[in-house]
């Protein structure tokens, strides 16, 4: 009994021992083969954005870009085309190291290439970094977060010492992250050299920001039109300049302008806006859609933009929108 006991129990561990066998084989050959097929696989190659502008993205249009510290006045509506616009094609693509694309995002810039996203805001308040390093952007103060040098960074830089108004954004913030690794420098210093070639096209020598009264008021200047633009995606002191010249020059009367694209003459207020509220304009003048009665007359300055300028008070507005509207267009 005990004879046939033990090589019972020694052919079940023969059994046991050719089943593991078996198993390992078949996994070692399963590993193998999924090895080769993971080789096979071609790598995926990054490449850039078949659908663009993205849904919410606007495209570029031509803007004039501001100098000394207007850039920080600019309108909602114009800070993004400013900001995409500030660098070429080729600039943009040597920074970054690749054919790029360019969009305007939630009134911000935004650049992407194949491995990178990069965007641009102008803002009241600066983006609430985690230990930042303390940077010099051009001239102006910077903070730097790169928590992950290699896939994001994130930058603030103070372009002007004014206090944030509607108006006045004094901080650039921007984010540039980046998808797939490939040689060359980290995004961190992405980020810097990106802020730095964009404050130096944005803030060339040219005028300060003026001084305000409580009641937005600022010293008169006579300005020509910017040819082509006129007040089209100009800063706001520019915008109330141009206003005053051209009313001053019909009116023949001394003209107050306001920081916010607002001149006032002899009861006459010609007001521009680029508010994206739905608006009619049925009528034309001077070529351009508009909207007139006794009372006021709105005429729609741009095609691809809610840019507006209002004309109210006083008698005679479609004559006076009429005469003045050549000059405000930058014809």
């Amino acid at each position: 009994m005990r004879k046939y006991h033990l090589s019972e129990t020694a052919t079940v561990l023969v059994v046991l021992v050719v089943v593991l066998l078996s198993f390992g084989s078949v996994a070692t050959a399963a590993g193998y083969w999924w090895a080769r097929d993971a080789r096979d696989q071609p790598a995926v190659t990054p490449t850039l954005p078949s659908v663009w502008p993205t849904k919410n993205g606007q495209a570029v249009r031509s803007v004039p870009i501001p100098t000394g510290e207007m850039v920080a006045a600019l309108p909602p509506d114009t800070a993004g085309h400013v900001l995409c616009q500030s660098l070429s094609r080729e600039q943009w693509e040597a920074l970054l190291g690749g054919e790029t694309l360019r969009e305007v995002e939630n009134g911000g810039c935004h650049v992407v290439t194949d491995t990178l996203d990069v965007r641009l805001y102008l803002d009241g308040t600066p983006a609430n970094l985690q230990d930042p390093e303390q940077v010099d952007v051009a001239g102006h103060s910077g903070e730097l977060e790169a928590l992950a040098p290699e896939v994001n960074a994130r930058m603030n830089v103070r372009l002007v010492d004014d206090a944030a108004t509607e108006q006045i954004k004094p901080f650039l913030r921007l984010d540039i992250s980046r998808s797939v690794e490939r040689p060359g420098p980290g995004v961190d210093d992405l980020a810097g050299s990106v802020a730095k070639a964009v404050v130096q096209a944005t803030m060339t020598p040219g005028p300060d920001l003026p001084k305000r009264t409580s009641g937005q008021a600022i010293p008169a200047q006579t300005m020509a039109p910017a040819p082509d633009h006129g007040i089209v995606d100009a800063p706001w002191p520019m915008i109330s300049w141009q206003l005053c010249t051209a009313l001053t020059k019909q009116l023949h009367a001394t003209a107050r302008p306001r920081f916010d694209g607002t001149c006032t003459a002899r009861g006459v207020t010609v007001a521009y806006t680029d508010d994206a509220s739905p608006r009619v304009f049925p009528q034309t003048l001077a070529g351009r859609p508009a909207s007139i009665s006794d009372d006021a007359v709105a005429v729609k300055l741009t095609d691809d933009s809610a840019q507006t300028v209002t004309f109210t008070g006083g008698s005679s507005l479609k004559e006076l929108a009429e005469s003045m509207l050549p000059s405000l267009l930058g014809r």
